[in-house]
């Protein structure tokens, strides 16, 4: 019993983020952005762009943001660690939000975000050089903040397909996670999803619309996300939470 009323708790804090009763919470964002893949894997059109959008939008509701851009491993696991050391310091009332787009791809269950200048030629160098979703949710769930919110736009066709036997495609759902979470992938679990026509990808343009929603509670804003980007991809990508 003791559990599900702070499960509750954790989900009613995250239904209110956006208001202004949750406005003198301590807030704490990681935006990562990978565009600029090697020969291998190519370059994406958005994701750098859309991590700059994202990190604008968050600082505009009040979120202090740590966004990198076309990080390699080492970027990233060192933003990793800066984002758990701020969770900490925030306290246990605070949100925590991870933001990630680029390439990832799941292996035996597990997704894991690839760094740019990754050097995988098989599936067993995964693990090596890409770092694993759950590396962030450890840090969030070792800092006890009270909300916990991942976005991943991160469900494109596979790169690493043919190099790799247990090749699935999207990312696969996370089910071992922090108590007061959210998790919204830009598409469902095991899809793929598109990038757009223009700077940024249908689902990041959409979200960071629907982010500066005055009084938006969290389920409100991924259900006018999901609405948009249905419109705009003619019902070919539906974003799932």
């Amino acid at each position: 019993m003791k559990r599900l009323l702070v499960i509750l708790c954790g989900l009613w804090a995250a239904a209110v983020f956006l208001s202004d009763a949750a406005r003198a919470e301590k807030r704490v964002a990681l935006v990562i952005g990978n565009s600029d893949y090697g020969a291998e894997m190519g370059k994406l059109p958005n994701p750098a762009n859309d991590a700059t959008l994202m990190a604008k939008t968050l600082k505009q509701v009040g979120f202090d943001v740590i966004s990198v851009t076309n990080a390699d491993q080492g970027k990233m696991k060192q933003a990793i660690k800066e984002f758990g050391r701020k969770l900490i310091a925030a306290g246990t009332q605070s949100t925590g939000l991870f933001f990630y787009a680029g390439h990832g791809v799941q292996v035996d269950g597990e997704n894991y975000l690839i760094p740019v200048r990754a050097a995988i030629e098989q599936e067993n160098d995964v693990d090596v050089e890409a770092i694993p979703a759950s590396m962030v949710l450890k840090q969030m769930d070792f800092s006890g903040s009270s909300v916990n919110i991942v976005i991943l736009d991160a469900c494109r066709n596979n790169p690493l397909a043919r190099s790799m036997r247990s090749a699935t495609r999207g990312l696969a759902e996370i089910k071992e996670r922090p108590t007061g979470s959210f998790i919204a992938y830009s598409t469902a679990p095991g899809q793929t999803a598109v990038d757009g026509k223009g700077k940024n990808s249908p689902y990041t343009e959409a979200l960071a619309a629907a982010l500066v929603m005055p009084g938006a509670g969290i389920e409100e804003v991924f259900r006018t996300v999901r609405g948009k980007v249905l419109k705009e991809t003619d019902e070919k990508q539906v974003p799932w939470d």
